[in-house]
């Protein structure tokens, strides 16, 4: 489930946000009427925004309480609906904006209270306190406000546990998979020297033989001229010879064939899982998405664009910061392909202009680079072998800078379908 809500962007921010703000808005809308409605959609509508513009869920937020407060309403079900948003925040947004989203829930929550318990069209008497007179009104007052501050920071808290408990488990299984790749990879090194070292008693026998072969031949000869009974005999004892040394020489060959075949297995796309594994482990969140119908590729187009892919990836190792995020999106269809790696490492690098201008940068100068960013051509040995083996089936490579954003290859590949597994055989 986190995995599906963090690999997609807008999906389940649009599901979760019309469910709620639906759903509440109705509620509301048969308690209080159409000013009920209107507070309700405020407040849920802020689930849309929870995760990539955090910001206007804040706001939301306050603008919906204030609406409340300004008709005159009693507290909305989607002022209590809130708590979700607070720890969905925690689970799912950065920190920061997380607990910008509690305080001003917290901060919200706090002033309805206010207007709920000195409003005279409040309830006459809640838990057998009298709220008519001023004490009953604080006390009333301090009970909601102390049960919105309890509330916002218990969903703030269990949402930052559960998301990292979700963290180490999944952590957990990747490394168990990259270390099981490396176990494999390193059982068949191991395998391969044995192989090696039954190859090399095997050629060493080979080189006896073919050294008595050498010298029952030069026998052979000479005795030949003298004993003809003597040549024929020796014959016999170097055609045995030859037998056995064939043998031995096709065992040798089916051994070192069999080590080539282990060795010289290709990476294919379903590698990439195992890629984006380690990448997410070495502290680059990376994320997999096959859209369409995935198709059978003959294994050296499979080669072809997971050697892209990686060569994409490395070159996001060698240039962006940590916690870049990469994303690595197939595109699949009947007639084509397309695969688009993209990276934000110039906004992990520049993350605000805060942090640009306490780091020393010129934010006009950061601008013109980006302007640049925008006609520069991407060159480079490491772009060439990428258009040179996208060629090799028909495809071409395009990479660009998003100003502001990162780096992005789009490698299309128009004619996939002549490359199929099927039409191979």
């Amino acid at each position: 489930m986190f995995q599906w809500i963090q690999s997609k962007k807008w999906v389940p921010d649009l599901v979760f946000g019309a469910f709620f703000a639906l759903t509440l808005g109705f509620i509301d809308y048969a308690l209080q009427g159409s000013s009920g409605l209107i507070a309700s959609l405020l407040i849920g509508a802020s689930f849309f925004f929870v995760r990539e513009y955090s910001y206007a869920a804040v706001a939301l937020v306050a603008i919906g309480s204030i609406t409340e407060v300004s008709l005159g309403l009693l507290p909305t079900i989607a002022g209590f609906a809130v708590v979700a948003l607070v720890f969905a925040s925690s689970a799912l947004g950065s920190r920061f904006w997380s607990l910008m989203i509690m305080v001003s829930s917290m901060v919200s929550g706090i002033v309805v209270a206010y207007h709920t318990a000195f409003s005279a069209s409040a309830f006459s008497q809640i838990s057998g306190i009298n709220v008519y007179n001023t004490d009953g009104r604080f006390w009333m007052f301090m009970l909601a406000a102390a049960s919105v501050v309890g509330l916002n920071g218990l969903a703030w808290l269990l949402g930052g546990f559960i998301i990292e408990f979700y963290r180490q488990r999944y952590t957990t299984r990747e490394r168990d998979l990259v270390q099981g790749h490396n176990l494999k990879t390193m059982l068949e090194m191991a395998e391969q020297n044995q192989r090696f070292l039954i190859a090399s008693d095997l050629n060493e026998s080979v080189l006896q033989r073919v050294s008595s072969m050498l010298t029952l031949t030069d026998g052979a000869r000479y005795a030949a001229r003298l004993e003809p009974e003597i040549a024929t005999r020796t014959l016999d004892r170097l055609a045995e010879i030859i037998r056995v040394t064939h043998g031995e020489t096709r065992r040798l060959f089916d051994m070192l064939n069999k080590s080539v075949q282990v060795a010289a297995a290709p990476p294919n796309i379903n590698d990439l899982e195992t890629l984006a594994a380690q990448l997410r482990v070495e502290g680059y969140p990376a994320r997999l998405n096959h859209n369409g119908t995935r198709l059978a590729l003959i294994p050296s187009a499979e080669l072809a664009v997971y050697r892209i892919v990686f060569d994409a990836v490395d070159n996001v190792r060698k240039h962006a910061p940590l916690g870049t995020e990469i994303d690595i999106d197939f595109n699949w269809s009947d007639a084509g392909m397309q695969v688009i790696v993209k990276d934000n490492g110039i906004e992990v690098a520049n993350r605000g202009t805060a942090a640009a201008q306490s780091a020393g940068i010129d934010i006009a100068e950061a601008v013109e680079t980006d302007l640049d960013s925008l006609t520069a051509e991407i060159t480079g040995p490491g772009i060439t072998g990428m258009r040179e083996r996208a060629q090799l089936f028909e495809g071409n490579i395009e990479a660009h800078f998003v100003p502001g954003v990162g780096f992005t290859l789009n490698a299309l590949f128009p004619g996939v379908e002549d490359y199929l597994q099927e039409r191979a055989r």
